[in-house]
Protein backbone atom coordinates (compact mmCIF):
# COMPACT_ATOMS: atom_id res chain seq x y z
CA UNK A 1 0.00 0.00 0.00
CA UNK A 2 1.54 3.31 -1.05
CA UNK A 3 1.40 6.66 0.69
CA UNK A 4 2.12 9.94 -1.08
CA UNK A 5 5.76 10.96 -0.93
CA UNK A 6 6.28 14.06 -3.00
CA UNK A 7 6.86 17.72 -2.30
CA UNK A 8 3.46 19.13 -1.54
CA UNK A 9 3.90 22.36 0.33
CA UNK A 10 1.14 23.79 2.46
CA UNK A 11 0.80 26.76 4.77
CA UNK A 12 0.15 25.72 8.34
CA UNK A 13 -0.71 27.89 11.33
CA UNK A 14 0.22 27.13 14.94
CA UNK A 15 -1.47 28.80 17.91
CA UNK A 16 0.92 29.51 20.77
CA UNK A 17 2.07 32.15 23.25
CA UNK A 18 3.63 35.31 21.78
CA UNK A 19 6.96 34.70 23.55
CA UNK A 20 7.20 31.21 22.03
CA UNK A 21 6.18 32.36 18.54
CA UNK A 22 8.66 35.23 18.52
CA UNK A 23 11.45 32.96 19.80
CA UNK A 24 10.73 30.47 17.01
CA UNK A 25 10.69 33.26 14.39
CA UNK A 26 14.06 34.55 15.64
CA UNK A 27 15.56 31.04 15.55
CA UNK A 28 16.17 30.90 19.31
CA UNK A 29 14.00 27.82 19.87
CA UNK A 30 12.15 25.12 17.95
CA UNK A 31 8.59 23.96 18.53
CA UNK A 32 8.29 20.85 20.68
CA UNK A 33 6.15 17.97 19.49
CA UNK A 34 3.03 17.19 21.45
CA UNK A 35 3.16 13.70 22.95
CA UNK A 36 -0.23 13.60 24.68
CA UNK A 37 -2.14 10.32 24.60
CA UNK A 38 -5.19 12.21 23.34
CA UNK A 39 -3.66 13.95 20.29
CA UNK A 40 -5.99 12.84 17.54
CA UNK A 41 -3.35 12.59 14.77
CA UNK A 42 -0.68 11.04 16.98
CA UNK A 43 2.56 12.57 18.23
CA UNK A 44 3.94 15.69 16.56
CA UNK A 45 3.63 19.44 16.06
CA UNK A 46 0.09 20.52 15.19
CA UNK A 47 -0.92 23.09 12.55
CA UNK A 48 -4.20 24.27 11.11
CA UNK A 49 -3.90 24.09 7.33
CA UNK A 50 -4.74 27.40 5.61
CA UNK A 51 -6.52 28.74 8.72
CA UNK A 52 -4.66 31.33 10.78
CA UNK A 53 -7.97 32.50 12.25
CA UNK A 54 -8.66 29.03 13.70
CA UNK A 55 -5.15 28.89 15.19
CA UNK A 56 -5.77 32.25 16.87
CA UNK A 57 -9.19 31.12 18.16
CA UNK A 58 -7.57 28.07 19.70
CA UNK A 59 -4.78 30.09 21.34
CA UNK A 60 -7.38 32.51 22.74
CA UNK A 61 -9.44 29.62 24.12
CA UNK A 62 -6.31 28.42 25.96
CA UNK A 63 -6.12 31.77 27.76
CA UNK A 64 -9.77 31.35 28.81
CA UNK A 65 -9.19 27.71 29.81
CA UNK A 66 -5.56 27.47 31.07
CA UNK A 67 -5.90 23.73 31.78
CA UNK A 68 -5.71 23.09 28.02
CA UNK A 69 -2.01 24.00 27.95
CA UNK A 70 -1.11 24.10 31.65
CA UNK A 71 -1.29 27.89 31.51
CA UNK A 72 1.49 28.18 28.92
CA UNK A 73 -0.43 30.60 26.68
CA UNK A 74 -0.69 34.06 28.22
CA UNK A 75 -0.75 36.19 25.05
CA UNK A 76 -2.29 34.44 22.00
CA UNK A 77 -0.09 34.40 18.91
CA UNK A 78 -0.14 32.71 15.52
CA UNK A 79 2.97 31.33 13.87
CA UNK A 80 2.86 30.51 10.15
CA UNK A 81 4.88 27.66 8.66
CA UNK A 82 5.70 26.37 5.20
CA UNK A 83 5.39 22.60 5.45
CA UNK A 84 6.48 19.92 2.98
CA UNK A 85 4.09 17.05 3.67
CA UNK A 86 6.72 14.48 2.58
CA UNK A 87 5.66 10.92 3.36
CA UNK A 88 2.16 11.80 4.52
CA UNK A 89 -0.51 9.63 6.05
CA UNK A 90 -3.23 11.69 4.40
CA UNK A 91 -6.53 10.81 6.02
CA UNK A 92 -8.43 12.88 3.46
CA UNK A 93 -7.41 10.26 0.84
CA UNK A 94 -9.55 7.10 1.00
CA UNK A 95 -6.60 4.96 -0.13
CA UNK A 96 -5.09 5.36 3.35
CA UNK A 97 -8.15 4.09 5.21
CA UNK A 98 -7.16 0.44 4.73
CA UNK A 99 -3.78 1.15 6.31
CA UNK A 100 -5.43 2.72 9.34
CA UNK A 101 -8.02 -0.07 9.60
CA UNK A 102 -5.21 -2.66 9.52
CA UNK A 103 -3.39 -0.82 12.32
CA UNK A 104 -6.60 -0.76 14.36
CA UNK A 105 -7.15 -4.50 13.87
CA UNK A 106 -3.55 -5.20 14.88
CA UNK A 107 -3.93 -2.97 17.96
CA UNK A 108 -7.25 -4.60 18.92
CA UNK A 109 -5.67 -8.07 18.77
CA UNK A 110 -2.67 -6.85 20.76
CA UNK A 111 -4.94 -5.51 23.50
CA UNK A 112 -6.86 -8.80 23.60
CA UNK A 113 -3.62 -10.82 23.94
CA UNK A 114 -2.45 -8.58 26.79
CA UNK A 115 -5.92 -8.59 28.41
CA UNK A 116 -6.00 -4.80 28.16
CA UNK A 117 -9.03 -2.64 27.51
CA UNK A 118 -9.03 -0.89 24.16
CA UNK A 119 -8.81 2.90 24.73
CA UNK A 120 -11.83 4.96 23.74
CA UNK A 121 -12.33 8.30 22.07
CA UNK A 122 -14.41 10.90 23.86
CA UNK A 123 -15.59 14.32 22.75
CA UNK A 124 -12.33 16.03 23.74
CA UNK A 125 -9.83 13.19 24.03
CA UNK A 126 -8.95 10.96 21.07
CA UNK A 127 -6.82 8.33 22.82
CA UNK A 128 -7.90 5.50 20.49
CA UNK A 129 -7.15 7.51 17.33
CA UNK A 130 -3.80 8.64 18.75
CA UNK A 131 -2.71 5.09 19.59
CA UNK A 132 -3.85 3.69 16.22
CA UNK A 133 -2.09 6.42 14.21
CA UNK A 134 1.14 6.09 16.21
CA UNK A 135 0.97 2.31 15.67
CA UNK A 136 0.33 2.79 11.93
CA UNK A 137 3.55 4.86 11.82
CA UNK A 138 5.48 2.13 13.65
CA UNK A 139 4.10 -0.57 11.34
CA UNK A 140 5.00 1.51 8.28
CA UNK A 141 8.63 1.54 9.44
CA UNK A 142 8.63 -2.18 10.29
CA UNK A 143 7.18 -3.04 6.87
CA UNK A 144 9.87 -0.99 5.10
CA UNK A 145 7.67 1.85 3.85
CA UNK A 146 9.36 4.45 6.05
CA UNK A 147 8.20 6.69 8.85
CA UNK A 148 5.48 9.23 8.21
CA UNK A 149 6.74 12.80 8.05
CA UNK A 150 3.23 14.16 8.52
CA UNK A 151 -0.34 13.08 9.20
CA UNK A 152 -3.17 15.14 7.68
CA UNK A 153 -6.84 14.87 8.53
CA UNK A 154 -10.19 16.63 8.36
CA UNK A 155 -11.76 17.32 11.72
CA UNK A 156 -15.50 17.94 11.96
CA UNK A 157 -15.93 20.24 14.93
CA UNK A 158 -18.33 22.74 16.39
CA UNK A 159 -22.02 23.30 15.72
CA UNK A 160 -24.10 23.28 12.53
CA UNK A 161 -23.88 26.70 10.86
CA UNK A 162 -27.67 26.73 10.33
CA UNK A 163 -30.57 24.42 11.29
CA UNK A 164 -30.22 21.07 9.52
CA UNK A 165 -26.70 21.85 8.21
CA UNK A 166 -24.06 19.16 7.92
CA UNK A 167 -21.43 21.92 7.80
CA UNK A 168 -19.97 22.81 11.18
CA UNK A 169 -18.50 26.13 12.27
CA UNK A 170 -15.06 24.84 13.36
CA UNK A 171 -14.42 22.12 10.77
CA UNK A 172 -10.81 22.25 9.62
CA UNK A 173 -7.88 20.40 8.12
CA UNK A 174 -5.16 19.72 10.65
CA UNK A 175 -1.61 18.60 10.01
CA UNK A 176 0.58 16.85 12.54
CA UNK A 177 4.27 17.22 11.68
CA UNK A 178 6.13 14.16 12.95
CA UNK A 179 9.41 15.08 11.24
CA UNK A 180 10.35 18.72 12.05
CA UNK A 181 12.72 18.76 9.04
CA UNK A 182 9.57 19.05 6.91
CA UNK A 183 9.06 22.58 8.18
CA UNK A 184 10.80 24.68 5.54
CA UNK A 185 10.43 27.95 7.40
CA UNK A 186 8.30 30.11 9.66
CA UNK A 187 6.62 33.44 9.03
CA UNK A 188 4.43 36.00 10.74
CA UNK A 189 0.97 35.89 9.15
CA UNK A 190 -0.43 39.20 7.90
CA UNK A 191 -3.60 40.66 9.46
CA UNK A 192 -3.72 38.31 12.46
Amino acid sequence: MKTASFPLFIFGYHGCDRAVGEAVLSGKIKLNPSMNIYDWLGSGIYFWEQSPERALEWAQSCVDNPKMTNGQIKEPFVLGAIINLGLCLNLTDVSNMQRLQAAYTFFEELCKKKHQTLPKNTEHFRELDCRVINLAAELSVQLGYGNFDTVRGAFIEGHPIYPGARIYNHTHIQVCVRNPDCISGYFLPANI
